[in-house]
């Protein structure tokens, strides 16, 4: 179990990483990723920027949508020589070699990816869940899931920590499964069309491992968007 100490330790290395964006240029670019991700929802939905917003303006939802936009940023907006935000800050301002419980968190939290997981069961105060849509086995992360009902899936990033622990991220989005596995369904196509259009373009040379990453930019920030653009959708539906 992660103890209360270890979570402050946690949330106050997260102050200082969103500190460390609020400055030039990643606070520019912040902007930008949140205001993309608003425009995108709102176009998906056939709302306003304004109406989104205007949802989104009352706790807890406003936070959730802050963790889901902010973990998405520093994990993959990069600098100069392509590092992305958590890996500068890993580098420029941690003391690794403390090797303390928020160093190993940023660790497994850099070498994470959002994505939807299914939940199959729970014990006590933890969940046992499964990456929705494929066959990796079922793990047990730590969340207290007394009033998570069973359709459910969580668009979250899961983390592996010494001891095999497993627990979310800060940013977790409540999916309904029929929308999550829409999602899924969604990205299987995506995936499909840009390697057929790799294959089929003419007179171009493309290396299988450009293919590869070009794809798992694109799926990233479809996921992104898309995990996002449906939990909004839920409220405007109830």
């Amino acid at each position: 179990m992660i103890t209360a100490e270890q979570e402050k330790q946690v949330s106050g290395t997260m102050e200082l990483l969103s500190a460390y964006i609020a400055n030039p240029p990643w606070e520019e670019w912040m902007v930008e990723v949140f205001s993309d991700a608003i425009a995108y929802a709102a176009e998906m939905l056939e709302l306003s920027g304004d109406e989104v917003l205007d949802y989104l303006d009352e706790e807890p939802l406003g936070q959730m949508l802050h963790s889901h936009v902010f973990e998405h940023f520093v994990t993959t907006e990069t600098n100069e020589d392509g590092e992305t935000v958590l890996q500068e800050f890993m580098r420029t301002r941690v003391q690794q070699e403390e090797k303390s419980f928020a160093c190993q968190y940023l660790e497994a939290f850099s070498h994470s990816e959002l994505a939807l997981w299914e939940v199959v069961g729970k014990v006590g105060k933890k969940v046992e869940v499964r990456r929705l849509g494929s066959d990796e086995p079922t793990v047990l992360a730590q969340l207290d899931a007394t009033n998570v009902p069973n359709n459910i899936c969580i668009a979250s990033r899961l983390l592996s920590l010494p001891n095999n622990q497993h627990i979310f991220s800060f940013g977790m989005l409540p999916i309904e499964k029929t929308e999550a596995e829409e999602i899924i369904a969604y990205l299987a196509q995506v995936r499909t069309e840009m390697l057929e259009t790799a294959q089929t373009e003419e007179g171009q040379s493309h290396e299988a491992a450009d293919i590869d990453a070009a794809i798992v930019e694109e799926l990233t920030d479809v996921m992104f968007h898309e995990t996002l653009t449906a939990w909004i959708g839920q409220g405007f539906e109830n």
